[in-house]
Formats: structure tokens, C-alpha cells, sequence
């Protein structure tokens, strides 16, 4: 099989960003679902006409159904015979009978809404269903188009200039060049058009106004609202709303938070259990809960102000179970001055959790068993329903407790606490702001048009 085109992997890109996962496995799932359900319906009634068809045999006029038919409707269908002079044989169950009946009635009912709120979370609501991209005439004319890219050599497009100076697009110090891309100018218009049949548009917009577009788990997707610039003059239109509470409110109590209490850890008015200034970090996490900020310390680490900002501090991340990785995370840190971060949304996560317990075990072992050093040297970035979870491991609450919400997803969390807190005790909460200034790519996103937005063109 041939590479997969640059082409390819573009209409990929655009149908998973606008389109519910894997199409095929929903269609897939759809029919299986009705399947089921006709297969359970079939099944239940060729059971009762058999059943029906011992209990009336030699009936001249059959059995009336009482399984099948209300109590009411029993009893009228019992008068209409009686008016005709019509002898009607009814099976009538004994009370035990009826009641037994009723039971595997509730519960073929509670295994079919058991089904059906487990297919809930993988096929969409119907109000959210829509006619299959593929059968689109945007998708259908790309198609089409494929075939004539597949016979283009790069070295023939890029001899059209006027091809070549348009495949560009800037913003804030990024340049992206794509003419090297075997696209044509007519490729990206037909990929835009299929963008607006899916209503990216629209799409960007619910995202951003807080509606609740992860319908798989009932959740709003606000990542933007972390790095929305703080504005205290917000009108009611501005502001966004989920589940009853003011996200802003929420965000910026939350950055408050953290810079006073990272700020008061590099000034040293906060120390450890034994008086020491707190100097090491320890980042523990897993997935999106460490690799965000993990990224961004790469980032910052080789840079002049990162650099200085972090002179006489450490930051190691933790994610891995593997001993020897706790071994290198601790290896020649004084744990008098260590701080550890745990990071789990819902403070259950396996991994994170063991290495959680081994940090505080190595903690005790050096300062000894007592409940004042976890709450001097462990702190916690978790959702707001784990906080007893969090109280239970022996974190303090009230101070060391820095919360993010469910509409954050793990690996769009660094500008939440997740990232905020191990970045702004390495570097200053100072440096950590001026990182949520790529609020500037969000605001464009919302009002640019295609052909000049990275985002939108990646």
C-alpha cells in the first residue's frame, strides 16, 4: 500500500476533529443495538405463542394473551366475547404465576434501560445524529480530487507560484509553511467546504460559550476558559455558566490561589516539616496530567528567563511504577526540602496513587511517621469531588488543595492546576502567566477565516 498522502491525513485530521469517533463503529453499533432489541422482542414472543399454543390447545376460539395485554384491556376484550355469546377460554395464572410474570417483566426492562444507557455513552442522543460525512457531496468531490493528487509530483507544484506564495499562514511569531504539501489551492477549499458542512463553525462556538459538546460523559469542554484573559468588567453575555457556576469566578480564584502559594514557597515564607526552604519538586502524574506540563518545562528550561527563574530548584516528573523510576525522581534530593505534587482528577488513578503512597513512605522514612510532614510536604491538583479523597490521604485541604473541574480534559490540563502548579514553583507564577497568553491563537480562532488561521489549516 502506498505512503499515506499529506492529503489523506488532512481529511482525516478535519473529519475526527468535526465528526463523533470512528463513524463506521457507531453505525456498527447502531445496527447491532437494533438487533439486539428485535432479536430480545422476537425471542419473548416466540416463547409466549408457544407457550399460548400448549395452555389453548383444543380451544376453539384460542386464548386471550393476559401476559401480553393490561388488565383492562383483558377485561374488555372478556366483555366484547361475553356480548357475542362467545365462550372465551382465558389463561388466567395463579397469583405466584402473575407475580413471577411481573418480576421477569421489571427485569428484562431493567436489562434493556442498562443497555441502552451503556450505548448512550458511545452512540450519540438523537438530536446529535446526523447523515454520515462519507455521504456527503463535499466528501464525495474530495474523493474525486484524491485521484488527481495521487498523479501530481511535488516538483511540478511547486513550479506554480501563485500556489506556493498562497500555502502560508502567521500568527504571533509562527510561521506555517505548507506548500511543500502535495495540496493544490482548489484541495484546501474543497477541505474548508467540508469544514462548514460539518459546521465547524458552529462546533467552536458551543465549545467556547460552555455548552456540554462531550456528550459521551455529559460535559462541557472548556480548556480556553484557563487562559481567558481576566476582565472584571464582564457583562452577562461575556460570561460563561456550566452546571450553575461561574467558570471565570472559578478559574481565577483558583490562579489566586496558586500564586499566592507559590509565590510564599519561593520566598520561603512556607517550609517544610523541618524548617527547610522547599527547593525540589516532584511532579507526580499520569497521561495528561504530567505530559502537558512535562512539555512545557522543556520548553522553558533552555530558555534566559527560565533559566534564571529557576536557579537552586529542581522539578522531575513521575509517572512511571517502575521502581527504578521512583529511584531516579528521588535519587539525590534532600527530602527536608522536597515538595510533591500529586496530580489525579479523580485521586484514584492505580499509578498515580502507588507512587503517591511510595513518595509519602520515602517522606516518613526520612522525617518519621507523623501526619505533619504530608501536610507540609504533599500537595494535590484534583477535581472538587475528590477532596475528601485528598483529606483521607492526609493532604491538607484547606491550604494545599488546588482544584481543576470536570469540563477539563487531561490533555488540554496545562493551563489548569495541573500544569500551573509544578511550573510556578520551578519558574514564578510571573513567567507561568505570560505562558496563558496563547489565549491570543483562541481569540483568532474564533473570528478567522480558514486560509489564514494554523489551527483551523493543521
Amino acid at each position: 500500500m502506498a505512503p499515506k498522502t499529506y492529503f489523506s491525513q488532512t481529511l482525516s485530521l478535519f473529519c475526527s476533529f468535526t465528526i463523533a469517533p470512528s463513524l463506521s463503529s457507531i453505525r456498527l453499533l447502531s445496527h447491532e443495538r437494533k438487533h439486539s432489541v428485535d432479536y430480545l422482542y422476537s425471542s419473548q414472543k416466540g416463547r409466549r405463542s408457544a407457550n399460548n399454543s400448549k395452555r389453548g390447545q383444543g380451544l376453539e376460539n384460542g386464548p386471550f394473551d393476559v401476559e401480553n395485554e393490561s388488565f383492562e384491556q383483558t377485561q374488555l376484550n372478556i366483555q366484547n366475547a361475553n356480548a357475542e355469546g362467545k365462550q372465551v377460554p382465558v389463561n388466567l395464572s395463579s397469583d405466584a404465576t402473575d407475580q413471577n410474570h411481573s418480576h421477569a417483566h421489571a427485569h428484562q426492562h431493567h436489562k434493556q434501560n442498562s443497555m441502552s444507557k451503556l450505548l448512550s455513552h458511545i452512540i450519540p442522543p438523537d438530536d446529535q445524529k446526523q447523515k454520515l460525512v462519507s455521504s456527503t457531496q463535499e466528501w464525495k468531490k474530495l474523493e474525486k480530487h484524491a485521484e488527481y493528487i495521487e498523479q501530481t509530483h511535488l516538483r511540478d507544484l511547486l513550479q506554480d507560484e501563485a500556489r506556493s506564495e498562497e500555502l502560508f499562514a502567521e500568527h504571533d511569531g509562527l510561521y506555517l509553511d505548507y506548500s511543500r504539501q502535495r495540496v493544490t489551492l482548489d484541495t484546501m477549499d474543497l477541505l474548508f467546504d467540508l469544514a462548514d458542512k460539518q459546521h465547524l463553525k458552529e462546533r467552536i462556538t458551543a465549545m467556547v460559550t460552555g455548552e456540554k459538546i462531550n456528550w459521551t460523559e455529559d460535559r462541557a469542554v472548556l480548556h480556553t476558559a484557563l487562559r481567558a484573559e481576566r476582565n472584571s468588567d464582564q457583562n452577562e453575555e461575556e460570561r460563561i455558566i456550566v452546571d450553575g457556576e461561574d467558570v471565570m469566578d472559578e478559574v481565577w480564584d483558583v490562579l489566586d490561589q496558586i500564586k499566592y502559594f507559590t509565590d510564599a514557597v519561593r520566598s520561603g515564607e512556607i517550609r517544610g516539616f523541618t524548617g527547610k526552604r522547599l527547593r525540589n519538586i516532584i511532579s507526580v502524574g499520569i497521561g495528561g496530567s504530567y505530559l502537558g506540563p512535562e512539555f512545557l518545562h522543556e520548553c522553558l528550561k533552555t530558555e534566559p528567563e527560565g533559566i534564571n527563574k529557576s536557579l537552586g530548584y529542581t522539578l522531575r516528573f513521575l509517572s512511571n511504577v517502575d521502581p527504578v523510576d521512583v529511584e531516579r525522581a528521588c535519587a539525590d534530593l534532600d527530602p527536608e526540602e522536597t515538595l510533591i505534587v500529586i496530580v489525579s482528577k479523580t485521586f484514584t488513578t492505580a499509578e498515580t496513587m502507588l507512587n503517591a503512597r511510595t513518595t509519602r513512605q520515602w517522606l516518613w522514612d526520612f522525617m518519621g511517621d507523623d501526619k505533619e510532614v504530608v501536610r507540609k510536604h504533599m500537595v494535590a491538583a484534583s477535581s472538587i469531588s475528590s477532596a475528601e479523597r485528598v483529606k483521607e490521604f492526609g493532604i491538607d485541604t484547606e491550604k494545599y488543595f488546588f482544584r481543576f473541574w470536570d469540563w477539563v480534559g487531561g490533555r488540554y490540563s496545562v493551563c489548569s492546576a495541573v500544569g500551573c502548579l509544578p511550573i510556578s514553583l520551578l519558574y514564578g507564577f510571573d513567567l507561568f502567566e505570560k505562558f496563558l497568553l496563547v489565549r491570543s491563537t483562541d481569540e483568532i480562532f474564533l473570528i478567522c477565516i480558514y486560509h489564514t488561521h494554523i489551527c483551523k489549516i493543521l
